[in-house]
C-alpha cells in the first residue's frame, strides 16, 4: 500500500509539473503576441488556409502581423490576426518539398485547430495527438524566440 500512495505522488508531481510548464509557455506566448502586434510587419493569411482553420466564413485573406524565421529549407511564421488577437496562426513551411503545416492557437498558447498541406493541394485536419511533438517543437522555437527578445525588435 506504500509504494501506491507514492506512485500516486510522483503521478500527481508530474501532473504538476506539465501544467506550470505549459503556463510558462502561455505567458511567453502572450507576450509575443503583444510584441508582433506592437511591431511586426503586415502580412495576410492564404484565404483557402483562413476558412480551413475557421477564421474567416468567407474565403478571403486575413490580415495578420507577423514574425519569421527562417531555418535552412523552412521557414517558420507567428500570424497574429489583426482583427482579434486571440487568433494566432503558427505555419512551418518547408520550401523543398512545399509542404505546410498549420495550427490555430489562441494567445495563450491553447492549440484550436492543425492542417497540413501540400503547395496546390486540399488541406488535412490533423488529429491532437499526431501533432502533440510538432506543436511542442512550434511553441518552444517561438517561446525561445520571445525569450532572446527577437519579438520586440
Amino acid at each position: 500500500m506504500g509504494s501506491r500512495s507514492w506512485l500516486i505522488a510522483v503521478v500527481a508531481m508530474a501532473a504538476m509539473a506539465a501544467m506550470l510548464s505549459a503556463h510558462g509557455a502561455a505567458r511567453s506566448l502572450a507576450g509575443l503576441v503583444d510584441a508582433v502586434v506592437a511591431h511586426g510587419p503586415e502580412s495576410r493569411l492564404p484565404a483557402h488556409l483562413s476558412v480551413v482553420l475557421g477564421i474567416s466564413r468567407t474565403e478571403r485573406e486575413t490580415a495578420v502581423k507577423q514574425a519569421v524565421i527562417r531555418d535552412g529549407q523552412t521557414v517558420h511564421t507567428f500570424n497574429v490576426c489583426s482583427a482579434k488577437h486571440d487568433d494566432v496562426v503558427m505555419m512551418s513551411v518547408n520550401e523543398q518539398d512545399h509542404t505546410t503545416k498549420a495550427y490555430l492557437v489562441s494567445a495563450a498558447g491553447v492549440l484550436r485547430k492543425a492542417v497540413s498541406y501540400q503547395a496546390g493541394a486540399p488541406a488535412n485536419e490533423r488529429s491532437l495527438a499526431e501533432v502533440r511533438g510538432d506543436f511542442a517543437n512550434e511553441i518552444k522555437l517561438w517561446t525561445d524566440f520571445e525569450r532572446r527578445g527577437a519579438g520586440s525588435q
